[in-house]
């Protein structure tokens, strides 16, 4: 048999500390417009149907092509369940937990820390997503974690504030990480470590002149722009809860204390003419500064994402033990939060409490579609204006949406490719064929080859450079929404080499995962670098606990030419031991369809059994219930591996076969034991 095998580029993760639908491909031309609807009172006016709607796209009235009503005290009920149609990306919120460590000191950030485990374990509903970031002096914004539910990774991130000695990143996707296994055990000294890293990242801060915090304010306000340029592409609610103490305000907007010291001296040296002896920006404020926030909370506005803030001080007080009386204030807060329509909560010792509140400002959506009219100028702003007919309330919603280009910044794809994975968005611009097959390995843990067939056609759709460069990704993630385990691989393609064979089939990607019985979710995603075309697959895949002895369900045998094959190097060598027949490698199918008088291969795995000394006994069930003895022959068997796993491999000819549905069963009989019956479904044409 012949294979191809190209070149692979080891993986990189997408990610950067620099929104539409995540597959945003060129051909995607409708836009939805999750909307909100709050009475006097603050509360979800609920009832309303497409007809209490209008939509103007630019000034020109669209119509409203589909309408969906989504409350979320009524679908957050309960945890979703793997294999149930997945829920209107709009029913998600994202919730980013954004720890300023620059503003912060650390015994105070340690409050923030408990407040942010607490709504971590017990305030997020089923279908809320949350990450983790944090701002300091030395690393600016920095995403810890991308958006997922993976409680396990919540914390761990919350705990450490990323610190690289105790947490790092699993994934690409940054939604599964493992602390690093020599940190303490006891959370407080975990908590002790972060603190001191803490100290160490800004113990510069304090010894700053005013000019050089002027300059870390604007800094910070850039970098919060740039989070929130990133969230653009995502759904949903979408939301930066930045705990912090907050900047000094007087550095933006100027002294505001007229009857200090320093402000008669410089009312003196103003009056004399002296005006080198005042500093207009201690005086009146920042100019620069003030256009920072100007413009940042203008891409918060078009990104449609509230910068909400809570004051993790707590109660405060004009008067300090050391300090005397100063004016304490978290103006600072409100100056970022309030151009983006988010909320300050302040003067609380009760964070868990804050955080409740916020999550009942939000409940009932309704998202509206309509098609776009694009101009073909990426990066165009569109305005968007909803006006309720024949009904009354405070209508919120994005002001608008940008004509997205193919091309996303790293951040970018984290995030899009990481919201695809947790709320199963529909994608299919590029075909996929999955298989996995649970074999016996170490321990309880299985083997599971996965072949991914990726549709050659569709993944070079749209391609014009010689080469083309895609991301696969597969995950296997368990009935509370974390990541087990995963295979990913970043794969390059000289199309001057290998454009004709993959238009004929596709590209085939090999791999394996190592999992402990159970039921997983397996979620697969590819995207296209050049075009940003995206294929999505998700199948339910049941690993059963394997005994010392076991005989495993057959699988249809297809052979492996004809693909563009990639090989993991690094999981690939365990995958291809298992789907090879000596030197001959096979593609596992988990059901036959073959013409009468035709030919199929079937492979039947046993464990701990001599395969030479077994009594099998192959019958064809029809769906009647009638059975006949199974036109299949012995063709070949190979020595147990290294797990006690041999292999026996039988030709299926239904010659005499009338057309139709059965099972084909096996029933093992090894020497002095029970039988085991296993089967495969046939489909005779």
């Amino acid at each position: 048999m012949r294979r191809l095998l190209i070149a692979v580029l080891l993986a990189t993760p997408l990610f950067s500390a620099s929104a539409q639908r995540i597959a945003e491909s060129v051909h995607v031309t409708v836009i939805e417009v999750p909307v909100t609807v709050a009475d006097r009172g603050g509360n979800s006016v609920r009832s309303l149907v497409a007809e209490n709607f209008e939509v103007y796209v630019d000034g020109r009235r669209v119509p409203i092509e589909y309408f969906e009503t989504v409350d979320l005290t009524t679908i957050s009920a309960a945890t979703p369940k793997q294999g149930t149609p997945a829920a209107p990306a709009a029913a998600y919120r994202n919730f980013v937990l954004m720890f300023d460590v620059a503003n912060s000191e650390p015994g105070v950030t340690a409050r923030a820390k408990d407040a942010a485990r607490q709504f971590v374990e017990t305030q997020l509903r089923a279908r809320d997503l949350v990450a983790v970031a944090t701002y300091t002096n030395e690393q600016g914004a920095r995403m810890i974690t991308s958006f997922t539910r993976d409680r396990e990774l919540l914390l761990n991130a919350i705990r450490t504030l990323g610190d690289a000695k105790y947490f790092k990143p699993a994934d690409p996707l940054l939604i599964s990480a493992k602390l690093n296994p020599h940190q303490p055990d006891a959370a407080e000294g975990t908590e002790a470590m972060a603190v001191e890293h803490a100290k160490e990242l800004d113990a510069r801060s304090a010894q700053m002149d005013d000019s050089k915090n002027r300059e870390q304010i604007r800094t910070q306000i850039q970098n919060f722009g740039v989070i929130a340029r990133a969230l653009d592409r995502l759904h949903g609610q979408k939301q930066i809860i930045l705990l912090s103490q907050g900047f000094d305000a007087r550095l933006v907007t100027g002294r505001t204390d007229l009857s200090s010291e320093a402000a008669q001296r410089e009312n003196q040296a103003a009056e004399r003419g002296q005006t080198w002896l005042v500093d207009s920006e201690q005086r009146f404020g920042s100019a620069s500064a003030t256009n920072e926030i100007s413009g940042m909370a203008e891409i918060f506005r078009r990104s449609d994402v509230r910068l909400h803030a809570i004051d993790i001080r707590g109660v405060r007080s004009d008067v300090d033990a050391r300090e005397g009386l100063r004016k304490a204030n978290n103006e600072g807060l409100f100056l970022v939060t309030r151009p983006t329509g988010g909320t300050v909560i302040r003067n609380s010792n009760d964070l868990s409490g804050q955080f409740e509140q916020l999550l009942r400002q939000q409940e009932v959506i309704y998202l509206l579609g309509f098609t776009s009219k694009e101009t073909g100028k990426p990066g165009t702003f569109h305005k968007i204006n909803v006006k309720l007919a024949n009904a009354k309330g405070d209508v919120t919603h994005r002001p608008g949406y940008y004509e997205v280009p193919p091309q996303m910044n790293a951040l970018e794809a984290t995030l899009s490719l990481s919201e695809l994975m947790m709320t199963d968005a529909e994608v299919r611009d590029v075909p996929l064929a999955v298989s996995a097959t649970p074999v016996p390995g170490a321990n309880e843990n299985a083997r599971v080859p996965i072949v991914v067939d990726i549709t050659g056609s569709k993944l070079l759709d749209g391609v014009s450079e010689a080469n083309t460069t895609a991301n696969v990704f597969v995950y296997a993630f368990d009935d509370k929404g974390q990541v087990v385990d995963y295979a990913q691989q970043r794969i390059a393609l000289d199309l001057a080499k290998t454009a004709e064979a993959v238009r004929a089939t596709g590209v085939r990607y090999v791999s394996a995962l190592n999992l402990p019985p159970g039921e997983y979710s397996l979620k697969t995603l590819v995207r296209v670098d050049e075009t940003g075309r995206i294929g999505f697959s998700q199948a339910r895949l049941v690993v059963p606990k394997f005994g010392a002895t076991a005989v495993l369900r057959p699988v249809a045998a297809a052979e492996a030419s004809g693909w563009v094959t990639l090989v993991s190097p690094t999981r690939g060598a365990v995958a291809a031991e298992i789907l090879a027949l000596g030197e001959t490698p096979f593609v596992p199918g988990a059901g036959v369809e073959v013409a009468s008088g035709g030919e199929q291969q079937i492979v039947l795995m046993v464990r701990g059994l001599p395969a030479d000394k077994l009594s099998i006994t192959p019958m064809l069930v029809a769906a009647d219930g009638s059975a006949q003895p199974a036109p299949v022959t012995l063709a070949g068997r190979t020595s147990p591996d290294e797990h006690g796993v041999a292999k026996l491999l039988y030709k299926f000819q239904p010659r005499n076969v009338a057309a139709g549905s059965y099972q084909l069963k096996f029933t093992v009989v090894p020497q002095g034991s029970l039988p085991t019956v296993v089967g495969i479904p046939v489909v005779v044409r």
